[in-house]
């Protein structure tokens, strides 16, 4: 259905552990060859093991790295060059031993054994998760000093956060290298709901726009929830629009 809609790449969302193995890549693998598509981006299901990556306890740190180091082979399986990772949630403010001192050196880690699977690690922005904010961005790449480390920029997770999109764009807008797209809308009463791209309040263009002229050259992926769509023609009719809108940036 993607191909026949006229979709190139994809980012595959792997859900648990027992799909991060290779005799199951290797099926998906398949399927997205036979279908002619390309896998730009891997996203495992980072409540799982992410947060303990940055644990302070010595075991549950290995075991995190050795789920980390299972989840890029998936993504080198697939032909993926982009791992796209929430982190650790900041559960209110209340998390501990999330300090750039302590988490600065870790992701040293992870970009070294991301880079052993020839894979680019990419940061996302989650209103859950330590990057909510614009600010965590900028100040994680001025002291990682390591231009390895990319960014996704999330729509809808930068609403969610209370946050406007382009102000991530101007914090790490040069080492964006994915794009989530998901569009939203205030209603009087300033409640916020999700709706398919095309279907809101976000002006796509302008953001585009802003993000290349921060160098931006990557893809744009629909992400959305499937309780937001209830026929496959829904998410076609969005995915032309998006197309049409976005044609001026680029063939991607």
């Amino acid at each position: 259905m993607l191909a026949a809609m006229g979709c190139r790449d994809v980012e595959v969302f792997l859900n648990t552990f027992s799909e991060y193995r290779p005799d199951f890549v290797e099926v998906v693998r398949k399927r997205i060859d036979d279908a002619g598509l390309r896998v730009y981006s891997v996203h495992p299901m980072s409540n799982q093991f992410e947060a303990q990556l940055f644990s302070i306890h010595p075991r549950q740190k290995a075991d995190a790295f050795s789920v980390y180091r299972q989840a890029l082979n998936a993504g080198r399986i697939l032909g993926a060059t982009h791992y796209v990772m929430h982190g650790s949630p900041h559960l209110g403010g209340t998390a501990k031993n999330l300090e750039f001192e302590r988490i600065t050196p870790i992701f040293r880690e992870l970009l070294d054994v991301a880079a052993e699977y020839g894979i680019t690690l990419c940061l996302e922005n989650v209103s859950w998760c330590f990057f909510h904010a614009p600010a965590f961005g900028r100040e994680l790449k001025e002291r990682l000093g390591d231009h390895r480390l990319k960014f996704v920029l999330d729509i809808k997770q930068a609403v969610r956060s209370g946050e406007d999109p382009f102000a991530f764009v101007e914090a790490v807008g040069e080492d964006l290298e994915n794009w989530h797209l998901c569009d939203y809308a205030f209603d009087e009463k300033g409640k916020l709901s999700l709706k398919m791209p095309g279907q809101g309040q976000c002006d796509f263009v302008a953001l585009g726009q802003a993000m290349v002229r921060a160098g931006y050259k990557g893809p744009a992926f629909i992400e959305v929830y499937s309780d937001m769509y209830t026929d496959p023609d829904e998410l076609r009719d969005s995915f032309e629009a998006i197309k049409t809108k976005l044609s001026s940036l680029g063939e991607k």
